[in-house]
């Protein structure tokens, strides 16, 4: 269930309802942060961890210095993102209110700066208590069986944002048939946008902890040329691969990693009327992968 956060500065809601009751489409066309941003560059975030408490430790790694280390870096770029993914596993375990109301004091820097932001909810989110810590957090909201998502126009793409989550710390992911139903008829409706496709789980068929419903998005995905390229995390890893010819990119965590030496950061993303460029952005400025580029040129 993604949330739209607008930047103070700007406040701008322009969205509606997706599709009969399906979604709702906060923020669509929202992606102005400040005079000096630019609307083909994008801040890509996952699994942030944040805790309620700021000196949580885990694995090894404050989760609150980590995130505050990121938004840090945003707020001191030139030419800035136009917008900022967090795409999902928000918070630490269960999804507590307390941990949702330190995420917002660590991004308000960032929203105060100009940037709006948009969440996805990961299998340790609680849409509850993100309503709870956000005032009128279900305004405006409409979906079924909790299940909503977010489109986003900018000039070079549209990007869409599902929804995974089935149910707080439960580790799968599924999507269910009545929001694939919704993807493709939204996606047959835009034939000739290059769309991206965001979602927290990973697309790995049998893999216990993965998206249960990865055949099914890729029925729909893979003879749609339009869709160039699937984002997800989950899995705290950072990798670029390919199913078929379509783009798969596996967002690093801002929090830990699960197998050592992976690199904990977030992805800078730069559109181009052919493809996108990425840049990892880690955490420690030492780690041997920060910097490393990779450039995407998209399926026709």
């Amino acid at each position: 269930m993604p949330i739209t956060l607008p930047s103070f500065s700007r406040r701008q809601f322009l969205g509606g309802a997706l599709s009969a009751g399906i979604a709702a489409a906060l923020g669509r066309g929202v992606f102005a942060a400040g005079d000096e941003s630019d609307p083909n560059r994008f801040a890509l975030l996952s699994d942030t961890h944040v805790a309620g408490d700021p000196q949580r430790v885990e694995r090894g790694v404050n989760m609150y210095d980590h995130l505050r280390t990121v938004c840090t870096e945003l707020l001191g770029l030139t030419d800035r993102p136009g917008t900022v993914f967090i795409n999902g596993d928000c918070a630490l375990g269960t999804g507590q209110t307390p941990d949702y109301q330190r995420l917002l004091e660590l991004v308000r820097p960032l929203r105060e700066a100009g940037y709006p932001l948009h969440l996805a909810m990961g299998n340790h989110d609680d849409r509850q208590h993100l309503w709870d810590a956000i005032p009128n957090g279900r305004e405006g909201q409409a979906g079924i069986e909790d299940k909503q998502v977010v489109v986003l126009d900018s000039p070079r793409a549209r990007w869409i944002v599902l929804d995974s989550l089935q149910r707080t710390n439960f580790t799968p992911g599924k999507l269910g048939r009545q929001q694939i139903d919704w993807l493709a008829k939204s996606l047959d409706e835009e034939k000739h946008t290059p769309t991206l496709v965001m979602v927290h789980h990973n697309p790995e068929d049998g893999h216990e902890g993965a998206l249960t419903d990865t055949k099914a998005l890729f029925d729909v995905l893979l003879p749609r040329k339009q869709v160039k390229a699937l984002l997800f995390g989950h899995t705290h890893h950072w990798n670029v691969t390919k199913q078929e010819d379509l783009h798969l990119i596996n967002l690093p965590a801002v929090a830990y990693v699960f197998q050592k030496g992976d690199p904990s950061g977030w992805v800078d993303c730069r559109l181009r009327d052919d493809g996108m460029d990425l840049e990892l952005r880690c955490v420690d400025r030492s780690h041997p992968k920060h910097g490393e580029k990779v450039d995407l040129t998209w399926r026709t």
